[in-house]
């Protein structure tokens, strides 16, 4: 790659990487560093520096416990960094689309350029805006109910991060060429988590245009009650409970005390924002069920056995371990022992009814009513996918987070390139990449597949991405009655001790 011209933006002038296609510019930071004084402290922006800046390197990933897919990564506290991507072209009227992408990883791991740059999606005509937000403890800690009024922000601080890199593409995104009028805000997993926290938040209002949420929902936040339990644990853990000593500990102390708490998958959902009475007034569903987001057109699905990721990564005993407690405690034994002889006349057996209940349980489920809320004040467009990308092994079929490659249209890892690929495997991902591009182009679905009408309540219709995609009524609607209207707080599969 060369050099490309440089861009101004308020912190000065970027000078990044031209590419086959795409300019791309790295380790933009979009707020102070969140250290020190300002840990679990409300992002503040940057210090406009002036002066010429060379951004072609990512910056740090937030703390986190170590990747061992990734073991050189870099991770730091200063973590507030963004990344642009953007086609390297002439500039159409008004300025191409923005894709705001918020990655996944249960609030504990993740970084923003865990898919790439977007290089496919800028080839067709979108910039694309990756960023890092706090996570963990350091992202989450609810520390108000310890320390008071204080430390208000502190177990929203990765939400915060969010909303404060929002505002800084609104205000920048022009001088690489995108609409701040345009934005698209896309998240998997934790990320569509937190598209709906943005969609339901009221400082979310006005920052985006439309959104997609992939196995996410608007429900996953903890009450302060549950909140300042897990903060008195970590504290405890940490061995510290003295305000100015808690911002002294090394942030890799913090990550490793909370890793004593819950660890790996188990602790995937541990961490979450917390309730707050200007951020997160109340679970976001509810307001966007009053129209609180009306006028966001959503893209919005979920995989078709989510559940099955963490069974092939912690066994299918140890995902499953916990599964009659939890649904028990939503629907009550004999409604729970109901539910799962409904998911039994689809699957072949207990053990793998409770993995597809449990996934229905974090993902297809807040999925079904964040697109039964939103349908009712903007255009909805509801998907599922039961594939994996083409050359992945098929017992990963519908498994959490196996669309995303697909849908960036990212090249597949090696143990997957070994694998005979099936034509319409190769198809049906082309079509939800193609589909992607058109929602976030122009608002709209049609990529030249089978008809998709908009999503509503009366008829349910779903796009099912398969080697035969085709649109279903309704789908798997047994299932969906089995779980009733019941409404229940998303905790932790995994008990903290």
């Amino acid at each position: 790659m060369g050099s490309v011209p440089t861009v101004t933006t308020e912190l000065g002038a970027l000078v990044g990487l031209a590419g086959d296609g795409v300019r791309v510019w790295r380790g933009i930071p979009y707020a102070r560093p969140p250290v020190g004084e300002l840990r679990w402290k409300a992002p503040r922006p940057p210090s406009p520096s002036g002066g010429v800046h060379v951004v072609t390197e990512y910056g740090p990933h937030a703390t986190q416990s170590p990747d061992p897919m990734n073991p050189a990564a870099v991770c730091d506290e200063d973590c507030l960094y963004l990344n642009v991507c953007a086609p390297d072209g002439p500039v159409p009227e008004g300025g191409w689309p923005v894709l705001f992408w918020l990655h996944g990883g249960g609030y504990r791991v993740g970084h923003g350029e865990q898919l790439g740059d977007g290089d496919e999606f800028a080839r067709a005509g979108i910039v694309v805006v990756t960023i890092n937000y706090r996570l963990g403890s350091l992202g989450f800690l609810h520390l108000a109910g310890i320390f008071g009024e204080s430390e208000a922000d502190a177990g929203v601080c990765g939400l915060l991060d969010q909303v404060e890199a929002l505002k800084w593409v609104r205000r920048n995104v022009s001088a690489f060429g995108g609409d701040p009028a345009r934005i698209t805000v896309y998240g998997v997993s934790a990320g569509a988590k937190s598209v709906g926290n943005l969609m339901g938040s009221p400082l979310g209002a006005g920052l985006f245009a439309q959104a997609i949420s992939s196995s996410g929902g608007a429900d996953h936040v903890a009450t302060p009650e549950a909140g300042t339990a897990l903060a008195r644990r970590l504290l405890d853990e940490a061995g510290c409970h003295d305000m100015r000593a808690l911002r002294a500990v090394p942030a890799k102390e913090f990550v490793e005390a909370q890793e004593r708490v819950l660890t790996g998958f188990q602790a995937l959902w541990l961490w979450r924002p917390t309730l707050h009475p200007r951020v997160l007034p109340e679970v976001p569903i509810e307001p966007i069920r009053r129209g609180g987001a009306a006028g966001i057109p959503l893209l919005i699905g979920n995989n078709s056995n989510e559940g099955s990721t963490y069974a092939m990564m912690l066994g299918d005993d140890v995902a499953t371990a916990p599964a009659s407690d939890v649904l028990a405690s939503i629907l009550g034994e004999e409604g729970a022992s109901r539910l799962l002889e409904t998911y039994l006349r689809r699957v072949p057996d207990l053990q793998t009814a409770k993995i597809a209940a449990m996934g229905d349980e974090r993902y297809g489920i807040p999925t079904q009513r964040l697109a039964d809320a939103q349908s009712a004040h903007a255009p909805v467009y509801r998907y599922r996918i039961d594939i994996a990308a083409p050359g992945v092994p098929e017992q990963l079929d519908g498994g959490h987070g196996t669309e995303t490659t697909m849908a960036w249209k990212t090249p597949l890892p090696l143990y997957a390139q070994a694998t005979d690929v099936n034509p319409k495997r190769e198809r049906a991902a082309l079509l939800i990449h193609r589909c992607w591009v058109r929602f976030i182009r122009d608002g709209v679905v049609d990529a030249d597949g089978p008809e998709w009408p908009p999503y509503g309540p009366e008829l349910r219709p779903v796009l099912v991405f398969r080697e035969d995609t085709d649109l279903v009524l309704d789908p798997r609607a047994d299932e969906r009655k089995a779980w009733g209207d019941t409404e229940w707080a998303s905790g932790t599969w995994f008990p903290v001790t």
